[in-house]
C-alpha cells in the first residue's frame, strides 16, 4: 500500500442517480479500507445544497455535506442518472469548471459525463457515457472523442456507463492507486462463483495480466484453508504447478510471494473476527492459523500499524452516523 494515501473520494450525487452505480463505485473502496485500515481509503457524500437527494428507485440519501467547488485535493466522483440535461444549469456548470481544475481525478458515472461535457471540461478528451445516451452525446459534443469502451481514462477524467462498468473502472483505479493485490481482493469480494466468473471474463479475471484464473484458484484454496494453512508446496501441488511457477505468477500479478498474500488473507479474517465476534484473541489466532495470540498480534501490527485490540474497539463509521442522527 502507498505510504501517502490518495485524497479523499467525494461522491457528488444528483437526483435520479442509480443505487447500483453508487454501490459499484463505493463498495470496492470499502473493501480496500477494510483490508488496509481506516486511514487508507476514505470518502464522503455531498449534494449541491446539502439537502437529501432521491435515487431512481426512490431511495433518499442524506449527504455528509454540501458541495463546495473550491475544495481541493480530492478525487471527485459525479453520480448522475435521469434528468441530467435539466440539471446542467449555468450555476452548476460554473461550479464544475472550478472544481475540476482543483481535483486530482474526476470520475463521471452513468450519465454524469454529460455534465462535464456541458461544462466544457471534456473538450479534446476521450469519454464514454451510458449506452442509452451515446448517440445523443456524440451529436451534442463534437469536440469530444466518444468511445464505446466500458470505461475510459483521458487525462484526469474517468468516465463510464452503468453499474458493471463503474465496478470495472473502480477496480482499475484501485489497481493504479493501491496495487494489484488490493484490486484482486476487492474484485473477489463481489464474485460468488469465481470459476464461472473467470469463464465469463468478469470479476478478478478482468485483471489484465495473464494467468489470473490460476491466481483465483489459489486464492480460493487459501480462503478455504485459513485455520490450517497449506504450505506453498501443497498449494502448488493442488494447482498442478511447480512452486517456482506459482511464485512467479503471484509476483507478476500481485507483486508479492504467495505466502505473503496468504498471510494477508489470514490477517484480514482475524480483523473481521475481532470486529464482528466476541472470540478471545487466542481463539481468533487459532482460527486464523497462528500458534498464539502474540504471534498473531506481531503479524497484525506489522501489516496494519495498529494492534488487534485497537482494531476491535475501533468505532464503525455507520454506528457513528446512526448515533449522530439520533442525537445520542
Amino acid at each position: 500500500m502507498p505510504s501517502n494515501p490518495p485524497p479523499i473520494f467525494e461522491f457528488l450525487l444528483f437526483d435520479g442517480f442509480s443505487n447500483m452505480v453508487l454501490a459499484s463505485a463505493m463498495e470496492p473502496l470499502r473493501d480496500v479500507r477494510m483490508t488496509a485500515g481506516q486511514d487508507t481509503a476514505a470518502w464522503r457524500v455531498s449534494t449541491l445544497d446539502g439537502a437529501p437527494v432521491t435515487s431512481s428507485s426512490g431511495l433518499r440519501i442524506a449527504p455528509d455535506s454540501a458541495f463546495h467547488e473550491q475544495r481541493g485535493s480530492r478525487n471527485l466522483v459525479l453520480v448522475a442518472g435521469y434528468n441530467v440535461r435539466t440539471q446542467a444549469t449555468p450555476a452548476l456548470l460554473a461550479k464544475l469548471r472550478t472544481a475540476t481544475r482543483q481535483a486530482k481525478l474526476v470520475l463521471a458515472l452513468d450519465t454524469a459525463a454529460w455534465l462535464l461535457a456541458q461544462a466544457g471540461a471534456l473538450d479534446g478528451h476521450t469519454a464514454t457515457i451510458h449506452w442509452q445516451e451515446l448517440e445523443a452525446f456524440t451529436e451534442a459534443f463534437p469536440k469530444i472523442e466518444v468511445s464505446t469502451a466500458r470505461f475510459v481514462r483521458s487525462g484526469p477524467y474517468l468516465t463510464c456507463g452503468g453499474a458493471s462498468t463503474a465496478l470495472d473502472m473502480m477496480l482499475s483505479l484501485i489497481q493504479d492507486l493501491y496495487g494489484s493485490a488490493a484490486a484482486f481482493g476487492a474484485s473477489t469480494m463481489f464474485v460468488y462463483d469465481p470459476s464461472r466468473q473467470s469463464e465469463l471474463n468478469r470479476g478478478a479475471a478482468r485483471l489484465e495480466q495473464k494467468g489470473s484464473p490460476k491466481i483465483l484458484e489459489a486464492a480460493n484454496l487459501m480462503a478455504e484453508n485459513i485455520e490450517t494453512p497449506m504450505t506453498t508446496a501443497e498449494l502448488a501441488d493442488r494447482l498442478s504447478l511447480s512452486e517456482s511457477t506459482l511464485a512467479r505468477a503471484f509476483h507478476r500479478e500481485l507483486g508479492m510471494k504467495p505466502g505473503k498474500y496468504y498471510k494477508m488473507l489470514r490477517l484480514q479474517h482475524a480483523r473481521y473476527l475481532s470486529e464482528e465476534t466476541h472470540l478471545s484473541l487466542e481463539q481468533i489466532a487459532l482460527r486464523c492459523g497462528f500458534s498464539s495470540a502474540s504471534s498473531l498480534g506481531r503479524s497484525f501490527t506489522g501489516l496494519y500499524g495498529r494492534t488487534l485490540r485497537e482494531a476491535r474497539v475501533q468505532e464503525k463509521p455507520w454506528m457513528k452516523t446512526s448515533r449522530d442522527a439520533s442525537g445520542n
